[in-house]
């Protein structure tokens, strides 16, 4: 015991309770007696230790006693990543279950637009902003191989700066072509229209040719939009730089009557059409236009109406002014009936 001659900490006190009766001690002060005496020592503070989930310590989580907190062990550098991982988990989890749900409300609206009126919705618009910044950018170079010669080429960033430069030097030489080379077909112009027309008929077939050797799986290039159009771009270049001319130089030898040169003539100056198409490569090297197209197609449905409205301003001013300048030398010269008067007031007024 202690020297009080108390009890030590955790040891049984000596039955001294009095008896109840004469032949057997009182129940309830036996129990007392075989109990460790922890009265007279209070308990120390509860410590709380940070304990993570899954640590080898799971089991005693909580506030610590003296008895067990020489088990718990400090967790190691991996488990905090481990517990640091699981919550970056979690709260991408929680973002993509609320851009779900906005996308569905978005959906929902879309589809009820008729009951909401002429003009978009704008928590709609705002979930589909959300759902556009959050969305995977897209990357061709997904569909590539993991490596080869033909992968390094059109990766590299020398590649993809000369490809600009020549599709902004091709735009430049459109125009030239079109005010100095007055030939129909392409072996009758002059040598240097010739040789700039091949040139650039040779670089781009080679560089479809570069891209169409990075994929993987050929049939993944009917993925990439880019490559859809370039290979429509390329095919009509070939036809027109290439094809035309053989054929332009086979009738010409076989001696083809007059009627089928007119024809052929006439799908030489088709075929100088196509040349526009290929300023359309300008909105790949740009995307700051592609941006500004997409608005200006965003904006069709409001454009339509605020014409809608001006054309109804229109008619009813005009019915306006032709019943007021009825038998009148102003009304006979610029309001002589509705349509007349709705041009005057746009034209003149």
């Amino acid at each position: 015991g202690n020297a009080d001659g108390s009890p030590r900490f955790g040891s049984p006190r000596s039955c001294t309770a009095p008896r109840a009766g004469p032949h057997r001690p009182d129940e309830e002060s036996f129990a007392e007696c075989e109990r460790p005496e922890m009265s007279r020592l209070a308990p120390p503070e509860p410590l709380m230790y940070p304990m993570l989930s899954g640590s080898s310590c799971n089991s005693r989580r909580g506030p610590m006693t003296p008895t067990n907190w020489r088990i718990a062990k400090r967790p190691s550098m991996g488990e905090v990543l481990q517990r640091a991982l699981s919550l970056r988990n979690d709260f991408f989890e929680s973002e993509q279950d609320e851009e779900e749900e906005a996308w569905a409300h978005y959906s929902s609206r879309r589809s009820s637009r008729r009951d909401v009126g002429i003009f978009l919705d704008a928590e709609a618009m705002k979930a589909k902003v959300r759902m556009n910044l959050f969305k995977e950018q897209y990357d061709v170079s997904k569909y590539y191989k993991k490596e080869g010669i033909w992968r390094e080429i059109a990766m590299s960033p020398m590649f993809n700066n000369v490809t600009l430069s020549v599709i902004a030097l091709n735009a430049v030489w459109i125009g030239v072509d079109t005010d100095f080379n007055t030939a129909h077909v392409l072996f009758e112009a002059a040598v240097p229209f010739q040789l700039a027309e091949h040139g650039f008929c040779f670089f781009f077939f080679f560089e479809w040719f570069v891209r169409f050797k990075s994929f993987a799986r050929k049939r993944n290039g009917l993925r990439d939009g880019w490559f859809v159009f370039d290979t429509l771009l390329v095919l009509m270049m070939v036809m027109e730089t290439w094809v035309l001319s053989c054929v332009m130089l086979a009738s010409g030898s076989a001696g083809l009557d007059g009627l089928g040169n007119a024809s052929i003539l006439r799908m030489a100056r088709l075929a100088r059409l196509t040349r526009m198409v290929r300023m359309a490569r300008l909105l790949r090297a740009m995307p700051e236009l592609m941006i500004l197209i997409k608005g200006i197609a965003a904006a069709t449905r409001s454009v339509f109406f605020t014409l809608c409205l001006l054309c109804l301003l229109l008619y009813i001013f005009g019915i306006g002014f032709t019943q007021l300048t009825d038998n009148s030398e102003v009304g006979d010269f610029y309001f002589p009936n509705v349509p007349a008067s709705m041009c005057t007031l746009l034209m003149c007024g």
